[in-house]
């Protein structure tokens, strides 16, 4: 992976789990690329942020002050919602499921920053790569 242009990373809830609780299955996985991911520009949407940050979470004093430091460093990019909030909604609350996939309103999010032509998106972090493999082949947004 060449650093040499900034390369922007989506990173999804499961990612931020599994990097900060080694009980989490895909621990070691994350780890590992935690240097690379660190590297880049990432992009966090508010509603991964109030996944990430549920009571359980919160619960760990030493998560949460991992995951401080993660959104404290220059190249971590908090991502408004506001422009995705109500197509996310009609996406999770529509019964006919235009996604073969149930999916949440914060995957219906992600969904819509990753499809959005003018944010740019080279890479995505996620443990649940069916939720996003679409989008990402569509806009050749990498599955890391």
């Amino acid at each position: 992976m060449s650093l040499s242009i900034p390369r922007t990373a989506l990173v999804d809830t499961g990612y931020w789990y599994a990097l900060l609780d080694n009980r989490d299955e895909h621990h070691a996985h994350a780890v590992a690329n935690s240097r690379t991911l660190l590297q880049l520009r990432y992009l966090i949407p508010w509603p991964v942020m109030y996944e990430t940050l549920c009571t359980r979470f919160t619960r760990r004093p030493l998560a949460v002050r991992q995951f401080e430091q993660i959104l404290k460093k220059p190249n971590a990019v908090k991502v408004d919602d506001a422009k995705y909030r109500d197509a996310a909604l009609a996406i999770t609350l529509d019964t006919a499921k235009p996604h073969p996939n149930t999916i949440s309103a914060v995957d219906a999010v992600l969904r819509l920053v990753l499809d959005d032509p003018s944010t740019r998106i080279d890479c995505m972090f996620t443990f649940n790569p069916g939720d996003f493999r679409d989008v990402c082949v569509r806009r050749n947004v990498e599955m890391l």
